[in-house]
């Protein structure tokens, strides 16, 4: 089941626990990136991996924004999903164009560093919440879960794995969410971590289940397991044309004079799915009258 988070419920409905196989979302979005480098691809996809199960726990109008900043400022990651399941992300810019020589000998916990934080905008238009945090365990997975236990009180584990192939290309990526419900007992969050630690292979092998049998399968790990529902979870970007006039609008009106006097056209591209926007020069003209 692919791209699907399986929802269930385990040891008497005392936690609640979702997990996905979603490498093939992971693939499409690094596909877009274009990004070669194999810490940067890790960075990107962990942190999209852990949002895309975070949407299964979103409700109707809700939506999840991340911001994670490293111990060097001007290096960003960003990943906002919504409870339909629509996930996206990017490296900004100045990760992107870090130097050859620093990024492909660093490894994910220097890159993030002991000044590493995250920012996440939660909830509806009408009703948001921001909350900040830092990075104490500098891996993203454990650090978003970190996230969750500070700002929400909810005890939280997240995991989320990612397997190289030796040419740098992903094998597999799959992820896991748990939370406790109320009532539940504490020490519970720490067995769902041991044993989903202790059966990698069995979550990285999601895909091969159907809906029929994954409750059966997962009763052998887990006492009193419920399946309570299935989401999809996909990569939407929702860019258009009209979201980039914005850009044109920055322009001066030299530069947007000149373009029409040459009748240049203005290029410009998403920067998270791709994809091309062309402006005409008689598209530009619009814009001072």
């Amino acid at each position: 089941m692919e791209n699907t988070i399986v929802k269930t419920l385990i040891y008497d409905n005392q936690v609640r626990l979702y997990f996905v196989d979603n490498t093939k979302l992971i693939n499409e979005i690094l596909s877009l990136n274009k990004e070669t480098n194999k810490i940067l691809k890790l960075t990107l996809g962990k942190t999209i991996s852990v949002m895309s199960i975070i949407t299964g726990s979103l409700k109707g109008a809700q939506r999840i924004s991340l911001q994670m900043t490293m111990s060097d400022p001007k290096f960003k990651v960003f990943a906002d999903a919504d409870a339909k399941g629509n996930v996206r992300g990017y490296l900004n810019g100045e990760l992107l164009k870090a130097p050859a020589d620093y990024i492909n000998k660093i490894s994910l916990d220097r890159l993030i560093g002991h000044k590493g934080t995250i920012r996440v905008i939660k909830g509806s238009s009408m009703n948001q919440f921001t909350g900040i945090t830092d990075m104490p365990y500098r891996n993203i997975d454990d650090d978003i879960s970190h996230y969750f236990i500070q700002s929400e009180q909810i005890q939280t584990y997240i995991e989320a794995n990612i397997r190289f192939g030796n040419d740098n290309c992903i094998q597999f990526s799959n992820a896991v969410y748990a939370q406790l419900l109320p009532g539940a007992t504490p020490d519970l969050i720490g067995e769902v971590e041991h044993t989903v630690n202790s059966n990698q292979e069995f979550f990285a092998s999601l895909n091969k289940y159907s809906k029929n049998n994954i409750e059966e399968k997962l009763s052998r790990l887990f006492k009193d397991v419920k399946v309570i529902g299935y989401s999809p979870i996909q990569f939407f970007c929702g860019c258009s044309k009209e979201m980039f006039y914005g850009m044109l609008y920055s322009l001066s009106k030299g530069e947007l004079k000149q373009a029409i006097n040459n009748q240049e056209p203005i290029n410009t591209a998403c920067q998270i799915c791709g994809r091309a926007y062309r402006f005409n020069y008689n598209e530009i003209q619009g814009l001072l009258k």
